[in-house]
């Protein structure tokens, strides 16, 4: 088939790929002047159907994703119809597809793991509470740009609230990452895409898949019966608190699995909390602060950066990314040959927009006054007992913080960002000068503005 010239306002540059029903074009809007990616449904392919009932649930199929603004999901643009095609047209993103890097990966480094997981349940986190159910999730509905960003694509299996949005003349979801509840033809909801991101957690930890099997039918009796390997069982070095984390993802009954992608997320980071710093499966090894001076060749330029410096740029990227931030400066520490790329190869690791421009705005301040670092945490006496929040009586600026307040304040914040509280507590409480100030750097780390109102309503 030719290659049309034009879809609607859209320039045709080139195919992207087909499928059974229509084609994928990349295209450029004209107008806006950016690429956008062009799906069709095209009408010689739908002979044994009604024609209007499959576009109107291709149409159904953009509603699914054009509900949905978020940085982790292909941004849907616009549909449209002719008398030879219906068409959505989409974001353009380019990178590869989660399958077929596991193909050339094998298993991931942990690091890793951390980042395309962290980032799938934000964007099912979003979706879930938006009322969209993927249904599909997989590796391959998953782009991997530069960074290791990822992109969730294709709610064309999506039901929306209460409605079915099946694509037609095909399975709803695939039988490797389908859950049981869906191959029973029971009701469906987030919990089945929870279940899709235990497969491929799985996957990733592993470099196997738990339910591969010869046929689809044993696939299919596997995912209803049988229970996979231990993900330690396969890989040694992985910490055993992951074995924990996959067995109730991949729960047979939902609700003996993860209630929400929040919940998910956080014994994730806990999972991860628990693990053994220096451990095989991609861990960096911890190492003592020292300033950064990387000389890896004799003509290299030298960075040095004050170990207090880091400590304060550790600070600044944890907001964003979670524990899993002194992993990632001592790892770029290790091999950039200038601040420049040091401070790049950090910026790439946190969503563009304004939050990654406040970071490295802050990293240039730090550059040019290394000086201002953080104030010091209060020394804790050997004879003082430590509260549940293990900050006892945090101290700055000469403010003296009741141990048993940071208790309750952490208590209520883990309800919203579970068990990185701990780590939010100690930063806020040695960076605030007063109660209400800390108390507005926690409530930052949490998304949701009426959960951020409930948060400090309950602090009093």
């Amino acid at each position: 088939m030719t290659i049309p010239e034009r879809i609607g306002k859209y320039e045709i540059r080139r195919e992207l790929g087909k499928g059974a029903m229509g084609t994928v074009y990349e295209g450029f809007d004209p107008v806006i002047e950016r690429p956008v990616a062009i799906k069709t449904i095209l009408a010689e392919y739908l002979a044994n159907v009604e024609v209007d009932s499959a576009v109107m649930r291709f149409k159904r199929e953009a509603q699914a994703g054009g509900k949905l603004h978020h940085p982790g999901i292909v941004g849907v643009y616009e549909f449209g119809e002719d008398e030879k095609m219906a068409f959505i047209v989409m974001e353009y993103v380019q990178g590869k597809e989660l399958r077929k890097l596991m193909r050339e990966r094998g298993r991931f480094e942990l690091i890793d793991v951390f980042e395309v997981m962290k980032q799938l349940l934000a964007a099912l986190d979003y979706s879930h509470k938006s009322g969209v159910v993927h249904r599909d999730i997989k590796p391959g509905n998953l782009m991997v740009l530069s960074g290791m960003k990822i992109k969730v694509m294709d709610f064309g299996v999506a039901r929306v609230e209460s409605s079915s949005l099946t694509r037609v003349g095909s399975v709803v979801g695939t039988p490797t990452h389908i859950a049981p509840e869906q191959l029973l033809g029971l009701p469906t909801d987030g919990r089945c895409d929870l279940w899709a991101a235990g497969v491929i957690l799985y996957e990733l930890l592993t470099g196997h898949g738990p339910f591969v099997a010869e046929t689809p039918v044993t696939v299919m009796h596997k995912v209803l019966h049988a229970d996979p390997a231990a993900p330690s069982s396969i890989v040694a070095s992985l910490p055993p608190a992951f074995d924990a984390l996959v067995a109730r993802a991949l729960a047979k009954k939902p609700d003996e699995r993860y209630q929400s992608a929040r919940d998910f997320a956080g014994a994730l980071v806990s999972a991860f909390l628990k693990s053994r710093p220096g451990s095989a499966a991609g861990q960096v090894a911890e190492k003592p602060a020292r300033s950064l001076a990387v000389d890896s060749a004799p003509t290299a330029p030298q960075m040095t950066l004050p170990p207090e410096t880091l400590a304060e740029i550790e600070s600044s990227l944890v907001k964003s990314i979670g524990p899993l931030a002194k992993h990632l400066v001592r790892k770029s520490a290790a091999h950039a040959r200038s601040v420049e790329e040091f401070n790049t190869e950090l910026a790439d690791n946190i969503p563009e927009g304004s939050e990654r421009f406040e970071f490295l705005r802050r990293i240039e301040r730090l550059e040019k006054a290394p000086s201002a670092s953080i104030p010091p945490v209060a020394a804790k006496s050997p004879t003082t007992s430590t509260s549940p929040a293990d900050t006892t009586a945090a101290q700055t600026a000469g403010v003296v913080f009741d141990p048993v307040m940071l208790a309750t304040a952490e208590k209520r914040l883990a309800q919203y960002v579970g068990p990185l509280a701990k780590v939010l507590i100690k930063r806020a409480a040695n960076d605030s000068g007063d109660l209400g100030e800390l108390y507005r750097k926690l409530a930052e780390h949490i998304d949701s503005e009426r959960e951020r109102g409930d948060f400090l309503k309950g602090l009093g």
